[in-house]
């Protein structure tokens, strides 16, 4: 099997690639720009079975052309966090991927597999990111679409977080500030929106029984919910951070008002996955100490 790759260099795309090479028989064809930092994936460059293209190099014909592509894991995606511009988005998170199914096709292209998430659930709003959302929920009008062709599987998932994500998002700003270099007092917000949160690994296994399923069964599109089922509130997940790392760091719970389109709660139901037999391995307090663990020696080296 020959699975193309968007994303590799990114937080979870570099975990995917990683378990994507573990496996027998796979081949790894991954897409970056010519400047993407392989920070993450060093230790995965010069793997035999990995083939990397820049796609500012090199044009998407000619790399179907080379690669006899069967998958495609879509990874790749654009947040657009701090840009009034909607441009960038759009060209990630749609006019690309529909590019990459339109040259598939022509190459025999079997199935795709989308990254999605909880911040597009039709009965959510999230205006804060509202140009990563639309982009997402049109391309997921033009994977029904394309579903009359190949195999599509929708993957949403709920609040991902692991080792080797970027400091931006809120996870990882949260750690920094409690446990990696704890502040006297940390300003949040009461803290009783909830959030699914999955650890990445799980969310990595979940990939792998999606492309196992996909090569061996014949549909033209799923939709799987990837998290634990259950939803953790924002303060408890706070303090898990705080117990596991023996922080002093005071949670000033109330002291930063809520958005005005704060998600209040929101969890999967991840019984398409677990009807496949995938299950988390990992409970909260579980991942976060790993996660602290991981940032604690990412410091100090």
């Amino acid at each position: 099997m020959n699975v193309l790759l968007t994303g590799a260099t990114g937080f979870l795309g570099s975990h995917i690639l990683e378990m994507l090479l573990s496996g027998e028989g796979i081949k790894v064809t991954a897409l970056k720009r010519s400047f993407s930092s392989l920070e993450r994936i060093t230790h995965l460059v010069s793997d035999p079975s990995l083939k990397m293209y820049d796609i500012d190099r090199t044009a998407l014909p000619e790399i179907f052309a080379a690669e006899q592509i069967d998958t495609i894991i879509h990874a790749a995606t654009e947040y657009g966090r701090g840009d009034p511009s909607c441009i960038k988005a759009i060209d990630t998170n749609l006019v690309f991927p529909v590019q990459l199914i339109e040259e598939g096709i022509k190459h025999g292209l079997k199935t795709f597999i989308n990254t999605d998430s909880y911040f597009n659930k039709e009965n959510l709003s999230y205006f804060h990111l509202i140009n990563y959302s639309l982009s997402k929920k049109v391309f997921l009008k033009w994977l029904h679409h394309f579903s009359k062709s190949i195999k599509v599987c929708n993957l949403v998932l709920e609040h991902l977080y692991g080792e080797g994500d970027s400091r931006a998002k809120f996870v990882p700003m949260l750690i920094d500030a409690i446990a990696v270099n704890p502040q006297e007092r940390l300003a949040l917000t009461y803290g009783h929106q909830k959030r699914d949160f999955v650890y990445v690994s799980d969310v990595v296994s979940a990939y792998r029984t999606v492309v196992d399923f996909a090569e061996k069964n014949s549909f033209r599109f799923k939709t799987f919910e990837v998290g634990t089922g259950v939803s953790t509130s924002i303060k408890e997940f706070a303090e898990t951070v705080k117990e596991v790392s023996g922080s002093p760091t005071f949670l000033d719970f109330g002291a930063l008002p809520y958005r005005d389109d704060e998600i209040m709660n929101s969890f999967a139901d991840p019984i398409e996955l677990k009807n496949l037999g995938w299950k988390p391995a990992f409970s909260l307090k579980e991942g976060l100490s790993r996660t602290v663990a991981a940032s604690a020696t990412k410091k100090g080296m």
